[in-house]
């Protein structure tokens, strides 16, 4: 009988076994660092994402305050006066024709309800020369006129923007809530189809049922027997 060298057998399996450990540790290790690369290349790439988030915000921060202050810049070499406790019947008109013995004027604005059109007590009167505008500030501060103190304020160039004349100018005739009734009472009066005109009597219809229910309630008993629904008249009709 042949009897095997356990030293060898034992010197094999302590190779195979230090052969597969190393083989593990080399694949473990060779995942290691790819999973250690792709997780940097995503950090990276996340970083990347947040950079070019950040700067197209940015982007578009700068983009609205730059449209916002092309909006509002305004380059003016006119004199510029603010008016306030201007007296009733002072408006347009009256102040162009008043304010025009100191100078040339250009513009003249009194701020007006957009509700009523009816003078809100200030204003604004532009004049060709700035110096002008001065001299009429000075002489017109404080000044009594139909029993109140008028207030001038002189608004040099540099602080000059859009907003003091944007706008329509309103009057007592021609404001926004008189133009939009207007056209309230053109739509009301305007010629509707048959659709919407039964579209309109089962709104109707649809209202008075809940007032008959909410009535019922509290024990009122009524009934709108006149009102037909759409449909039955047609029916009718046909």
């Amino acid at each position: 009988m042949k009897v095997k060298n356990k030293t060898n057998t034992l010197r094999d399996t302590a190779l195979i076994k230090a052969v597969k450990n190393k083989t593990r540790a080399s694949k473990n290790s060779g995942e290691s660092t790819l999973r250690k690369a792709v997780k940097n290349v995503k950090e990276v790439l996340e970083k990347k994402q947040i950079e070019n988030r950040l700067t197209k915000n940015n982007l578009k921060e700068s983009f609205t305050v730059k449209a916002a202050k092309k909006k509002w810049e305004f380059k003016s070499s006119r004199g510029l006066i603010y008016l306030g406790h201007i007296p009733h019947g002072f408006f347009e008109e009256q102040m162009k024709d008043y304010f025009s013995q100191f100078g040339r004027v250009t513009k003249v604005r009194l701020v007006r309800s957009s509700k009523t059109g009816i003078s809100r007590g200030y204003g604004y009167v532009e004049f060709q020369h700035p110096d002008v505008a001065k001299i009429a500030a000075e002489t017109m501060n404080n000044y009594l006129m139909c029993g109140r103190l008028l207030k001038a304020t002189y608004i040099p160039p540099e602080k000059q923007h859009i907003g003091f004349f944007a706008g329509k100018n309103w009057t007592k005739t021609k404001y926004p809530k008189l133009i939009n009734r207007r056209k309230i009472t053109t739509i009301r009066n305007s010629i509707i189809s048959d659709d919407k005109h039964k579209q309109y009597k089962k709104k109707n219809l649809r209202n008075l049922t809940k007032l008959e229910e909410k009535l019922k309630e509290k024990g009122i008993n009524l009934k709108f027997d006149s009102i037909v629904s759409p449909d039955e008249q047609v029916k009718e009709t046909k």
